[in-house]
């Protein structure tokens, strides 16, 4: 019997990627028309990748499941973890470093206009949209009695601000988030510690997720029933099948109401 659902949030609950690109843009306009716009918000999320995998706390991240594109954002004032700290003090040289690295792929070399696109990015990349189907899909589980949770990986600050952000904190009796028990997916204990949370067996959960290997064979792992949604046209990986699996986060109710 299933008496839990639990959800992760980026690009599952929220659209991620989107609305990051359109921050990317919107700095990159800064620039003005000595440089292709195209190119260079390209080139910023290239450099990001490159500078963010060079960067003293990389393996942390990758374990937490914090990306190069949210380090873009994070302000990095929640959480004891060192790391945190140490992120505090070195991602604002990263965030310029990152522009000017851009910006001198096309012959500019402008230390002042990289600051003002790192600031222009933060500032853009602050919305919180969720998909269409999630408020109803939340109501209709909460109405059926149905416990539920988030489980998403990241640090404390930047997943806390996009909840609140989002208007999803009331929706959700917990929410487990990777930096704040320093414990990520795939690892089976962030998906313990929410049923535990939730007074809930592994047998009693769903996970849903966008991502096949953390959500999915995470899930999986630590003894849950998973449901993988594709997102922005990605392809399924066979290596890591889902219950169920879905383009609209809506295709849970009637899955669900059969299970029941």
């Amino acid at each position: 019997m299933v008496r839990a659902v639990l959800f992760d949030l980026d690009e599952t609950l929220l659209l991620d990627e989107p609305v990051t690109r359109e921050a990317l843009a919107a700095a990159a306009a800064l620039a003005g028309p000595q440089v292709d716009p195209v190119r260079l918000a390209e080139r910023a999320w290239a450099e990001a990748r490159r500078l963010w995998a060079q960067g003293p706390h990389a393996a942390y991240c990758e374990r937490i499941g914090h990306s190069a594109a949210e380090g873009l954002w994070a302000r990095y004032d929640r959480g004891d973890h060192p790391a945190i700290a140490g992120l505090r003090t070195w991602a604002p040289g990263y965030r310029v470093a990152v522009w000017r690295a851009a910006l001198a792929e096309q012959g500019i070399r402008d230390d002042g206009l990289a600051e003002a696109m790192a600031e222009r990015f933060a500032a853009a990349r602050r919305r919180y949209l969720c998909y269409p189907e999630v408020d109803p899909l939340l109501a209709a589980l909460r109405e059926r009695g149905y416990r539920l949770g988030i489980v998403t990986n990241g640090v404390p600050d930047l997943q806390r601000t996009k909840l609140e952000g989002a208007g999803l904190n009331a929706a959700f009796d917990a929410v487990v988030i990777s930096g704040e028990i320093d414990c990520g997916k795939p690892e089976p204990g962030i998906f313990h510690h929410i049923c535990r949370a939730l007074a809930v067996e592994p047998g009693e959960a769903v996970m849903v997720g966008d991502n096949p290997a953390r959500d999915v064979a995470g899930g999986r792992a630590a003894g849950l029933r998973t449901v993988w949604v594709q997102r922005l046209g990605r392809a399924r990986d066979p290596r890591h099948p889902a219950d169920l699996e879905c383009m609209d986060l809506a295709a849970i109710l009637p899955w669900l109401d059969r299970l029941a």
